[in-house]
């Protein structure tokens, strides 16, 4: 079989590190073929760093019309994500977006009408739920080891690491803050977890308290000129089967979660999990009763797993087979709907009630 063609649109920290890395190790079934990027210097860094010899473009509809491209991923900042999927649709790609995939729900429910126009595949990128820790959370609640799970806090909170580089803390170009970086990862995990993305209501808030204290950020200090955005939110999304999923991320904030990274807690009738340090995406601590008596282990889950390897696997296998790959369109779309509605509820101070 042919090697797909694939094209990537924006060779900054999330192209190089995570695109670009993990495709590289698929060059049997896909070759890159072309890199667009405002900076040319990246993608000519990029072309140089993993052995790649991709034409380069600073224009992503010229690349898109010179390139006969197979597969687009886009990787650019999140206002952009909306246009570029559905324009690579057009000419007939399989499409891996970035999340958020889009910056609204409307947009979102535009690049899913354009994949079904387009017959093609399409992806985006909250491959945290794929740690060794909620894979094994997963199991368990598929085997009912928990049993009539209602309650889960999923949580990210950094105590400095706001990432000050790129636009991050701009709102028009990012279209918001923490919520549309580390929080489709949090609003995600519990309902990929429970197989449920039936949302009734959400209840959100959002604060801008920390960014006149840029010192000791680990990923170096912002200016606080430049920050319009929300350095923390915290939602209550109820489900339409009663489940409450309480959300909770920040880029910095003086609470230290006993694990880094992006966590959660289970509270079930049967049993309750959660994740635990030293290695969040290690260790599960269960708590049940055993012979009557309330018991508490940690364990070490003996399978383990690469977020970004079974990401991209997933994904690769998706567009070379037509299988479906590790997280979908209209997952992704519900996300999207999430974060508006927690923004909208901020916002208005009122719980945001779904179809």
């Amino acid at each position: 079989m042919a090697k797909l063609k694939v094209g990537i649109i924006g060779i900054g920290e999330i192209g190089t590190t995570k695109h670009l890395r993990q495709l590289t190790a698929h060059l049997d079934e896909v070759e890159i073929t072309a890199l667009c990027d405002l900076q040319v210097e990246r993608c000519e860094k990029a072309n140089s760093d993993f052995g790649i010899n991709a034409a380069v473009y600073t224009d992503y509809k010229e690349m898109l019309e010179k390139e006969q491209l197979d597969v687009v991923h886009v990787c650019t900042p999140n206002p952009l994500h909306a246009e570029m999927a559905i324009a690579a649709f057009g000419k007939g790609a399989h499409v891996y977006c970035e999340k958020p995939i889009a910056c609204n729900y409307e947009d979102a429910k535009k690049i899913l009408a354009a994949r079904d126009a387009a017959g093609k595949q399409l992806a985006s990128g909250t491959q945290w739920r794929y740690n060794t820790a909620p894979m094994e959370m997963k199991r368990m609640f598929d085997n009912g080891e928990f049993g009539d799970v209602y309650y889960i806090r999923s949580t990210q909170l950094r105590p400095r690491r706001l990432p000050a580089y790129g636009v991050y803390t701009n709102k028009e170009l990012n279209g918001g803050g923490v919520l549309m970086d580390g929080g489709p990862h949090s609003i995600d995990l519990p309902m990929w977890m429970t197989n449920n993305y039936d949302v009734a209501t959400v209840r959100g808030v959002t604060f801008d308290k920390m960014k006149n204290f840029p010192e000791g950020n680990d990923l170096g200090p912002w200016d606080p000129e430049n920050f319009d955005v929300e350095d923390s939110a915290y939602a209550m999304i109820t489900m339409k089967n009663g489940a409450m999923f309480y959300v909770e991320t920040a880029w910095c904030s003086n609470m230290l979660q006993e694990a880094p990274g992006i966590v959660c807690s289970v509270a079930g009738t049967l049993a309750g999990a959660d994740m635990v340090g030293p290695g969040f995406e290690n260790f599960v601590r269960v708590t049940k009763m055993v012979d009557g008596k309330l018991t508490t282990t940690t364990t070490e889950p003996e399978a383990k797993y690469d977020m970004w390897a079974y990401d991209m696997d997933k994904w690769v296998l998706a567009v070379t087979t037509g299988s479906e790959p590790a997280v979908t369109g209209e997952q992704a779309a519900v996300v999207t709907r999430v974060i508006e509605a927690i923004y909208r509820s901020a916002e208005t101070g009122e719980t945001i009630v779904f179809d």
